[in-house]
């Protein structure tokens, strides 16, 4: 067999092992940005690590094999995956978390309507799950039992300005 064909069904062999690979780390950021797990820019920075690993590894083997460019491609693909697994495994048990909280704050509120740390921290849990509609409510509540809460005061502005610029972001 020819040496240069030899070169080529191995480069072959080297692209149909490390494209698919680079592709499901993309449909993983992907399906996380679909499932909320991930915002918009934390995908975004991932897409970006993915596609400059994506393009040292076709670059390495389309000059001939995997070379240091390879190696390093391969290396930085297996670390950018690692990464990306437990950020994301860290973001669902933080959602887990703030879901229980919002549980235990409901029941709170709903026994104490009149309790404004209650109402605080729920809407304190609904700005970290991005639900600024609800957050606000919450807020303005917190200040209407307690006006003099700064805390609540700036939150309630943060959450205001979330709401306009990012009505499109949730977590659920």
């Amino acid at each position: 067999m020819d040496s240069e064909l030899v070169a080529v069904i191995e480069r072959l062999f080297k692209a149909a092992i490390f494209v698919p690979i680079m592709g499901l780390v993309a449909w993983w950021l992907f399906s996380s940005w679909l499932e909320q797990t991930l915002s918009s820019e934390e995908v975004f920075i991932g897409l970006a690590v993915t596609a400059a690993a994506f393009f040292i590894g076709v670059g390495s083997i389309v000059s001939g094999g995997w070379g240091f460019l390879g190696v390093l491609a391969l290396v930085f693909m297996a670390l950018l995956a690692l990464a990306v697994w437990q950020y994301v495994y860290w973001r669902r048990s933080e959602r887990e978390q703030l879901l229980s909280d919002m549980h235990v704050f409901k029941e709170a509120v709903e026994r104490d309507p009149t309790n404004a740390a209650a109402h605080s921290f729920l809407a304190e849990v609904h700005l970290k799950l991005r639900e600024f509609e609800e957050a606000v409510a919450g807020f303005e509540k917190a200040l209407e039992l307690d006006p003099q809460s700064r805390r609540d005061r700036k939150l309630l502005q943060w959450a205001r300005e979330r709401r306009t610029h990012y009505p499109w972001m949730r977590l659920d």
